[in-house]
């Protein structure tokens, strides 16, 4: 809807994304979601080309209210839900997705490399596991040395998602206003075409009975004469 223009803004927050500073990051949601009205504020007017470009077959008034609901929508809706999960992306992104500072990525990755070694030797030397070849230990290990990897996967997948969710229902409620729009400027052409028709057809009854009434006071007018003359 609208020449996607949501899915357009919401790709701007992410290439403005980067310029977030860490300190507004930690002050909480309030800043990060001023840093992202700051700049839908630049794009309202593409907002209000793009709704005159794209809804001509609306009235100028419906035009403009279109506009302030999807503003308000954007406003309340929209960009709230990215910051919720932007705020909770970002600091992970930013720390490559382990859960220990910067300086302590190796050894958090020793850890896990350990722990799968360790989960590993446990899965062939339980019984009740089916695993009795200790290559398996090896397997393990590897796991645990590329789990940082893994998870870095799995986070970004879910974050496209969350956005891609969040611009269709976005996308389905413009349409629906859309929609609504329409429907009702077809509804009030219909009454009004059915209105005059209305007014047609009584107009209609009105000239049959006028052409009708004369007719009986003609025939009166011209027995009178005959009266006289035979006097």
């Amino acid at each position: 809807m609208l020449g996607g223009f949501v899915d357009s803004l919401l790709q701007m927050f992410e290439n403005c994304r980067p310029g977030l500073t860490d300190e507004t990051l930690r002050n909480g949601p309030e800043g990060i979601e001023r840093f992202f009205l700051d700049l839908y504020e630049k794009e309202r007017g593409r907002l209000s080309e793009t709704i005159q470009q794209q809804e001509q077959h609306l009235s100028p008034a419906d035009r403009r209210e279109l506009f302030e609901r999807v503003d308000e929508r954007i406003h309340k809706v929209v960009v709230p839900a990215y910051v919720r999960v932007a705020a909770r992306f970002t600091p992970r992104e930013r720390n490559d997705f382990f859960f220990a500072p910067e300086p302590l990525h190796g050894l958090e990755r020793l850890g896990f490399t350990a722990a799968g070694i360790a989960i590993g030797a446990f899965a062939v030397w339980a019984p009740f596991i089916p695993l009795w070849e200790k290559e398996w230990v090896l397997a393990f290990a590897l796991a645990g040395l590329v789990f940082p990897g893994i998870r870095r996967f799995l986070s970004l997948r879910r974050y496209q998602a969350e956005l891609n969710a969040l611009v269709t229902r976005t996308d389905n409620e413009i349409w629906r206003m859309d929609l609504a729009y329409l429907t009702n400027d077809m509804s009030e052409k219909a009454a009004g075409a059915a209105s005059a028709d209305e007014a047609i057809t009584e107009e209609a009854r009105l000239r049959t009975r006028l052409e009708d009434a004369p007719r009986g006071d003609a025939t009166k007018a011209d027995r009178r004469p005959a009266k006289e003359g035979g006097r």
